[in-house]
């Protein structure tokens, strides 16, 4: 009996140790982590403002997917509309844990050494942490951790095939406004659509113009204004003097990247609570 008890110990610490998984962080802030697709493996950008899990084509291509006549239509930031094919991995694993029949889509992009996008979809019931300093992502139950700082998100989500976070901050202490939480921006990324600009008394002649072609159709081009605030908050954060970009045809009221949140964060889905964990 004690031996049986202590390999279910040695057990029980090696599953605990696999719900760790280091990941890179990139000189622009974007989070890398490996995964397992149906037994394939590849590095993956972190975007929990990617909506669905995407997988570029020349990493798709060797996984075991049937045609299909499925898809889905969704919008990027600046209006663009998407018409994805729709997809199904049978195992997606990450950071030891297995997911089963996680939807995703496949898009012809070359990116050095990455083969596509994790997304939030598959985490709906199980909970993270992303700590900037260590490296590294691990899974949790954080409702059962002992935190005192957390603030509400909300989720958007398209029909169980694609899920976003999004939360209320306060711009110049004085407009409130919903927003994006996408670590797949990068770090230090502010947009603010470009309708705000009345409300925050922002004189539009003085802002930094400049266009952008589409990375899928160059025919479409969005406007950018550069400029900066005096902050932007929420109930426990506060983020002075940032560089921001009021966009053009924004389909949000803001979209920001995450690491001004904190250097380690834990994000529950199932209790819609991000919590700051330093």
């Amino acid at each position: 009996m004690f031996k049986l008890l202590n390999i279910a110990a040695i057990l029980t610490t090696s599953i605990i140790f696999a719900q760790k998984i280091p990941i890179q962080i990139l000189p622009s802030g974007h989070i890398l982590a490996k995964a397992s697709v149906d037994g394939k493996e590849g590095n993956f950008i972190f975007d929990t403002g990617g909506g669905i899990n995407l997988f570029f084509k020349s990493f798709a291509d060797d996984l075991q997917q049937k045609e299909s006549y499925n898809f889905l239509t969704a919008y990027r930031a600046t209006g663009e509309r998407i018409d994805a094919p729709l997809y199904k991995s049978q195992e997606v694993v990450f950071a030891g844990k297995k997911f089963s029949n996680v939807p995703y889509s496949t898009f012809d992009m070359k990116l050095d050494g990455i083969s596509g996008l994790i997304s939030l979809q598959m985490f709906g019931d199980t909970d993270f942490i992303i700590d900037f300093d260590k490296k590294e992502i691990a899974l949790a139950d954080l409702s059962k951790e002992k935190i005192t700082k957390s603030f509400d998100i909300q989720l958007s989500t398209i029909a169980d095939k694609s899920t976003d976070i999004l939360t209320y901050v306060t711009l110049n202490d004085k407009v409130r406004i919903q927003v994006l939480l996408d670590s797949g921006a990068g770090n230090n990324s502010f947009w603010i659509s470009d309708k705000l600009i009345p409300a925050l008394g922002i004189d539009k002649s003085k802002l930094e113009m400049s266009e952008m072609k589409s990375d899928f159709d160059e025919k479409l081009k969005t406007k950018f204004y550069k400029g900066s605030l005096s902050s932007i908050s929420n109930s426990i954060v506060t983020l002075k003097d940032p560089k921001v970009v009021f966009v053009e045809g924004l389909i949000y009221e803001g979209k920001t990247s995450i690491n001004w949140l904190g250097k380690k964060i834990g994000i529950s889905l199932k209790n819609k609570k991000i919590y700051l964990m330093e």
